[in-house]
């Protein structure tokens, strides 16, 4: 771990457009080939291309490889995205293992990084829209019942204020594990609510799919690091796994990471959402059978603010489906806001993250190594 002062404003970029910009050129300085799926659809704020940009470090048959994705809940990409410039400056080709390579995506939902958004352009979160869209789909009454809840808040702090009372009512009724689910596990009966799945697979998980397809048929151990932000203590790594405690896949991340506890799932005050179409299990299901491929697919967090203010996050964001007029007022106040509750302007914490993330990125490898 570094112990002196980082230079945050190096890594950590404003917005997507400058992440972008900053990728590219640590790309290029590294002479990485750099290969962009540009959305065919939409543009950024400033009419600019928005991409999925790619880039392999190391052999192109490495049968190992670390596959690193930031962003899948758009805003949150800046963090993912700092760690990802940082460990390109400190970690050259040279210092890779034998047999292993390193895929970047940078970032899995543009979309969402450009404004200001967890969720897509369709107003999906891709975290809920990786599974089979031809069966029928899991029912969460639960958000049934907050939908109109939910809906009818209003963003203003009398507005937040209130919303967290009437969530709090509703644990008192109900229970925290079914008010958590209601709004966090997913649903796909409301498409202007939230941790909405879709109801096809959205342009985001066509692209990974292409990425893993041109990428990965040579590989036979891969770890898939999937960066957030949102959940654990402030400035703290969280990690989590969608796989059994006493699973191979489990105990495998358990012994690399050996200071972090790894949770088989995310607990939010003492209840734990049954989630769907999570990106990474619906990404192990597909790389598995690209080549009979071993996976250990992990996200890690880093935490930033209590429960009651990432509800609150939550509703901005939902509330920001129905309002993307981005010249108004309230909407540049409320993407301010989420700026900061999912990638906080606190230098501490940010200079938590980065003394911090070379560290698991190093674990990561040396897993590989010894795997």
């Amino acid at each position: 771990m570094h112990s002196k002062a980082i230079n945050i404003q190096n890594y950590f970029s404003n917005n997507y457009s400058e992440g972008r910009t900053r990728f590219l050129n640590a790309c290029e300085k590294n002479n990485l080939t750099v290969k962009s799926f540009i959305h065919p659809n939409h543009k950024g704020p400033s009419k600019e291309d928005l991409a999925a940009d790619t880039a392999w470090i190391g052999p192109k048959n490495a049968a190992k490889v670390l596959m690193v994705l930031c962003g899948t809940h758009g805003l949150e990409a800046s963090t993912g995205a700092a760690t990802i410039l940082q460990f390109l400056e400190t970690t050259p080709q040279t210092h890779l293992p034998d047999n292993t390579a390193i895929l970047l995506v940078h970032p899995v939902n543009p979309y969402g990084w450009a404004y200001d958004r967890r969720g897509n352009e369709d107003g999906i979160d891709l975290n809920r829209n990786f599974l089979d869209h031809t069966k029928p789909y899991p029912a969460n009454p639960a958000y049934d019942t907050l939908h109109s809840l939910i809906k009818s808040a209003n963003v203003d702090e009398d507005g937040l204020i209130e919303f967290t009372a009437t969530f709090h009512r509703y644990v008192e009724t109900y229970g925290m594990a079914q008010a958590v689910s209601g709004i966090t596990a997913g649903q796909y009966k409301h498409p202007d609510g939230m941790s909405f799945g879709g109801s096809a697979p959205s342009w985001s998980v066509q692209t990974l799919f292409k990425i893993a397809n041109q990428y990965l048929t040579e590989a036979k151990n891969v770890i898939l690091l999937d960066w957030h932000t949102g959940i654990g203590d402030f400035g703290k790594p969280y990690f989590i796994m969608d796989a059994p405690v006493l699973s191979a896949e489990f105990k495998r991340a358990s012994s690399w990471w050996l200071k972090h506890n790894i949770h088989s799932d995310d607990i939010l005050d003492g209840a734990s959402p049954n989630y769907t179409g999570l990106l990474i299990k619906g990404m192990k299901e597909k790389i598995k059978y690209l080549n009979q491929v071993e996976i250990t697919s992990v996200v890690i967090e880093w935490g930033t603010y209590k429960l009651d203010a990432m509800l609150q996050s939550l509703l901005m964001d939902d509330w920001l489906k129905s309002n993307r007029d981005i010249d108004a007022s309230i909407t540049k106040q409320v993407r301010i806001q989420l700026r900061d509750r999912f990638c906080p302007e606190n230098p501490d914490w940010r200079q938590a993250v980065l003394k911090q993330a070379p560290t698991l990125y190093m674990q990561a490898l040396e897993g590989l190594k010894n795997w």
